[in-house]
């Protein structure tokens, strides 16, 4: 499931040094949610891919969310997300996983992300996990290999594996750069500052970051 966010091309990136055969065998799928920034997030998991040999599967929910009065499928700065929506989502994996061969279905949600809520929980996972073993004798494996990690060790790995945090997109708006107002912007400047990593994203205003050494909030 691939965003086109640090984290998730941090997990596409860990996959890829995963493979006994690199080149061309991440696939990842992309729900398009109508919101403003799809098209930004599209092409940056496209570039992802690109770089590590790949394809991107574009899965319209839009009118989805739309009738359910919503903005989001998962959990994402600042928007309406939807109730369950991590259940809906991982069954459209499931169910794309299932039809294409695939043994293993790989999600980015860190520590941070349970921490919000509990449908990003292990213990959710192992749940339908366990609901596709009753429909399925050996179905796609669920894997989360960031849920005891933190946002700011994932990125700290994501760099520790050369990860192009600089084609990754975060931003919940439509723009050429980053807005640096909005929760999502926020959120990658902190992690950035926090992990003690330089930050190569371009915003159009410079966003507030938590000082790692005193806790009070700056402009990083």
């Amino acid at each position: 499931m691939l965003s086109g966010g640090p984290d998730s091309a941090t997990l596409a990136r860990l996959v890829d040094e995963q493979l006994s055969v690199p080149g061309g065998r991440v696939n990842a799928i992309y729900l398009r949610s109508g919101h403003p920034s799809d098209e930004r997030e599209i092409a940056a998991a496209n570039e992802i891919l690109r770089r590590i040999g790949g394809r991107l599967e574009i899965i319209d929910v839009t009118d989805l969310l739309r009738a359910l009065g919503t903005d989001r499928i998962m959990i994402h700065s600042e928007a309406s997300i939807l109730p369950f929506g991590n259940a809906i989502a991982l069954s459209i994996m499931m169910s794309y996983a299932i039809k294409s061969g695939a043994q293993k279905i790989y999600v980015g949600l860190h520590r941070d992300d349970a921490d919000e809520s509990k449908e990003y929980s292990r213990e959710f996972l192992t749940m339908l996990q366990s609901l596709a073993s009753i429909a399925r004798e050996t179905p796609p494996e669920i894997v989360a290999p960031f849920l005891d990690m933190t946002k700011t060790d994932v990125f700290k790995l994501g760099a520790s594996l050369g990860v192009p945090y600089e084609v990754t997109w975060s931003c919940i708006r439509d723009g050429e750069i980053h807005c640096g107002q909005c929760g999502a912007c926020r959120a990658r400047r902190r992690a950035f500052v926090a992990a003690g990593l330089p930050d190569p994203t371009s915003y159009k205003r410079e966003p507030l970051a938590i000082d790692t050494v005193s806790g009070t909030t700056s402009v990083a």
